[in-house]
């Protein structure tokens, strides 16, 4: 009998090890594969305190990630240029799986990292912009001049200026930032933006039965013409919510060549919850369409 009991127990251990690992924090991009930080160690510093450079270890250890060291060679840099470290040079960076058949593997992590100097704020200059004044755009960054240069307050900041471009139809928004070092350990960020084309609201269709599209039709306030809000859908899904039926569905047609969204709210009786498409129509191919 002690036999057979001790290759039981030994094929529950063997087992038990390769059982999925639980993830602080999931980054992968396939869940049956990628590694498990089990223990991360930065060498090469110079300035950068104790505190700081443990944050920045334990934001790694127990999370998850795609085996690739290029993107976590990026995860590092943009961990340090979060605290103000924006020149800093990832030197090398390892990983040593502790279970190959792991799932995720359980890997150690090894950089020698030269963070360089910590950059605060001078200001924020604008370029090429003409729907809103610099000072408005200013606003959308929470970071005062003089602060700590902070990479996500400034993708941050970023993301509130497309949302804010959104708002008077710049569904086509672009905005190129660029940072310049100056003395002092201090830093600029330009940031040039390409507005694009300002789209209007198109046609609304209501496909629904008997007085459906009409109690639709009521809450809608944007009509025909009017500059496009890019956040109109919510603020009527919000407004209409108690007429508003299970089964409908959302078409939104960005056409290009006419700058203008067109919208269809569609009633389904084989749909059971709300759905919203986006679709665009290119300027590329309603050319070609023209030529024909």
């Amino acid at each position: 009998m002690t036999p057979v009991r001790w290759i039981f127990l030994s094929a529950l251990l063997v087992s038990a090890s390769h059982l999925p690992a639980q993830c602080s924090n999931d980054h992968r991009t396939n869940k049956n594969a990628g590694i498990l930080v089990s223990d991360f160690t930065i060498t090469g510093t110079q300035t950068i305190s104790a505190t700081d450079l443990a944050r920045i270890t334990s934001e790694m250890i127990g999370s998850c990630f795609d085996e690739d060291s290029e993107e976590m060679q990026d995860r590092v840099r943009a961990s340090f240029q979060d605290r103000g470290y924006f020149q800093v040079e990832v030197k090398s960076l390892h990983f040593k799986p502790r279970d190959p058949l792991g799932v995720p593997k359980p890997a150690t992590m090894e950089g020698e990292i030269s963070e360089g100097p910590r950059y605060r704020l001078m200001q924020v200059t604008f370029l090429q912009n003409r729907a809103f004044p610099s000072e408005e755009l200013r606003q959308q960054f929470p970071m005062k001049n003089g602060a700590l240069m902070e990479r996500g307050k400034i993708a941050s900041g970023l993301d509130s200026l497309r949302k804010l471009y959104g708002t008077r139809g710049y569904l086509d928004y672009v905005s190129i930032p660029d940072v310049t070092f100056g003395s002092n350990a201090t830093a600029n960020l330009n940031i040039t933006i390409e507005e694009g084309t300002q789209y209007h609201m198109g046609k609304l269709e209501i496909v629904a039965e008997g007085d459906a599209a009409a109690k639709l039709r009521v809450p809608w306030k944007l009509s025909e013409g009017d500059v496009y809000d890019n956040t109109y859908i919510d603020d009527y899904l919000t407004t209409a919510h108690d007429i508003l039926p299970a089964n409908l569905s959302i078409q939104i047609t960005q056409n290009c060549p006419e700058a203008a969204v067109h919208v269809r709210l569609i009633v389904e009786a084989a749909q059971n919850n709300s759905q919203s498409e986006r679709k665009n129509v290119p300027c590329e191919e309603k050319k070609e369409e023209k030529k024909k």
